[in-house]
C-alpha cells in the first residue's frame, strides 16, 4: 500500500525561490534604471558644464567701405555715381573669434544686425596659409566652423554677397552687432558704435609782419570713440556760406547747392586761414581703429572781417584827371568794399585847392577817389589820406589848368 505523498513542503520551497527570483530581478532592474538615470544625469551635468564653460570672444573688428565691392555685385546706376544706394555703406567686416575654453567649439552661424550670413571666409594664419571659404548648411555638420580650445580664427564676411537674402546696408553712422551661435546653442555677441564727433572752435590772432589777422582754430579733441577704440583720423569739411539763401543772419548750412565747394583738412586740432570773411559751415568726420566712421552735423562759424583784414593801402594822384585814387586790398590781394577813407589838406599854401569830397567809401573793387578842384587860381599842395589804423598816406597834388 502506497504511502500518502505530502507536496506542501515542495510548494513552499518553490514559492520562496520564485519570490527570491522576482526580488533579485526587480532589484537588478532597479539598479539598471538607477544606473541609467545616474548616467543621464552625469551626461546632463556634463552638457550643462560644457554650455556654461563655453566662452568665445569677438575681437579685432575692422570695417571696410569700398564702393567698388558693391559695384562688382550690384550694377552701378551710372559710371559717375556708382551704386547710389550702397556706395557709402560698409562692404565687409573682419574680426577674430577666440575660444577661451580648453574644449573645442563648433560655430553654426553668424549674423550681422540680425541678418544671417550664408557664407564666410576663414583668413590665413600661421597654422593655415590659405583663406578657406565656408558655407553654412543645416544638413551638413561638417560645414560648421570648429574653433579649437584656446585658439582663435580670423573671419571675414562680405556684406555684398555672403548673406542668405538682401545684404545688410550698414552705413558709417549705424551701430553694428555681430553675433555667433554654437552647436551648444550658445550665443555670443558684441555691439559696435561709431565714434562721436565734437566740434569746438575759436579764433586766434596771427601776426604776419606789418598786420595781424584772425585765424580759425577747429578743435576735435573732445571727440571720443566707443568700445575702447581709438580715433586716428579727423577729417574736416569747410564751406563758405556767404552765398546761401539766408534763413539765419549768418548763413544757412542746409542750403547745400549754394555752399562753396568743400575744402578738406585733416588733424585733431586745425588752424585754418579763411580766404574770405565767411560765414562758414564746418563738419567733422571721425574714423576709429575699428574702421567705423561718423560725421557731425554742420556747425556754423560766424563771419569776421578780421579773417581777411586789409593788408595794403595805397593812394596815387592822377594828374590828367586831377583825382586822388585810393585802393584798399585784403591779405589775399582782393579789393575790400565799403571802407571809409578821409582826405585832409596837410598843405595848401595858395588856398586855391579844394576837394570834391573829404570822406569817401571804397566800391566793390576796393577803390575810392576824390577830385582836386581849383577855387580861383592854380595851386599845389599835399593831401593826407587817412584809413583805419594804417599810417596816413601823403599825396602831392596840383591843379594848374
Amino acid at each position: 500500500m502506497a504511502g500518502i505523498q505530502n507536496d506542501s513542503g515542495v510548494s513552499v520551497i518553490i514559492g520562496t525561490l520564485l519570490l527570491i527570483l522576482i526580488t533579485v530581478t526587480a532589484a537588478a532592474g532597479l539598479a539598471i534604471m538607477v544606473s541609467q538615470m545616474q548616467k543621464d544625469e552625469m551626461n546632463r551635468q556634463s552638457h550643462l558644464a560644457a554650455v556654461n564653460n563655453e566662452k568665445i570672444m569677438i575681437t579685432g573688428v575692422t570695417f571696410k567701405s569700398n564702393p567698388a565691392d558693391w559695384d562688382q555685385f550690384f550694377p552701378p546706376v551710372n559710371a559717375t555715381t556708382g551704386n547710389a544706394t550702397s556706395n557709402q555703406s560698409y562692404s565687409s567686416v573682419t574680426f577674430s573669434i577666440t575660444n577661451l575654453n580648453t574644449a573645442d567649439s563648433s560655430v553654426i552661424g553668424f549674423s550681422i544686425n540680425d541678418v544671417y550670413a550664408h557664407n564666410f571666409t576663414v583668413l590665413a594664419d600661421p597654422t593655415n596659409p590659405n583663406n578657406i571659404p565656408y558655407n553654412f548648411s543645416s544638413q551638413d555638420p561638417s560645414s560648421n566652423l570648429v574653433v579649437p580650445g584656446s585658439a582663435a580664427k580670423k573671419i571675414r564676411i562680405n556684406f555684398t554677397n555672403d548673406f542668405f537674402s538682401v545684404p545688410p546696408n550698414i552705413g558709417p553712422n549705424d551701430q553694428v552687432t555681430i553675433r555667433l551661435m554654437t552647436s551648444l546653442y550658445n550665443s555670443f555677441d558684441r555691439s559696435f558704435q561709431p565714434p562721436t564727433p565734437v566740434i569746438l572752435f575759436h579764433t586766434d590772432t596771427q601776426n604776419t609782419g606789418s598786420i595781424s589777422r584772425e585765424v580759425l582754430v577747429l578743435d576735435g579733441s573732445q571727440s571720443f570713440a566707443a568700445n575702447n577704440n581709438t580715433i586716428f583720423d579727423w577729417s574736416w569739411s569747410i564751406q563758405d556760406a556767404s552765398n546761401t539763401t539766408v534763413s539765419d543772419p549768418m548763413g544757412n548750412c542746409l542750403d547745400q547747392p549754394n555752399l562753396s565747394p568743400q575744402i578738406h583738412k585733416t588733424g585733431m586740432i586745425l588752424i585754418y586761414q579763411p580766404p574770405t570773411e565767411g560765414p562758414f559751415c564746418v563738419n567733422l568726420t571721425l574714423r576709429d581703429s575699428s574702421g567705423m566712421k561718423k560725421s557731425s552735423d554742420y556747425v556754423l562759424i560766424p563771419p569776421s572781417e578780421q579773417f581777411v583784414p586789409p593788408a595794403n593801402f595805397n593812394a596815387l594822384f592822377n594828374q590828367t584827371l586831377s583825382t586822388i585814387n585810393v585802393t584798399i586790398t585784403d591779405i589775399n590781394g582782393k579789393g575790400i568794399p565799403n571802407q571809409v577813407v578821409n582826405y585832409i589838406f596837410d598843405n595848401n599854401p595858395s588856398g586855391n585847392l579844394t576837394l570834391s569830397n573829404y570822406v569817401g567809401e571804397t566800391d566793390p573793387t576796393g577803390t575810392a577817389s576824390t577830385i582836386v578842384l581849383k577855387n580861383g587860381g592854380p595851386g599845389s599842395g599835399t593831401v593826407k589820406v587817412i584809413y583805419g589804423n594804417f599810417q596816413p598816406f601823403p599825396v602831392m597834388v596840383w591843379n594848374t589848368t
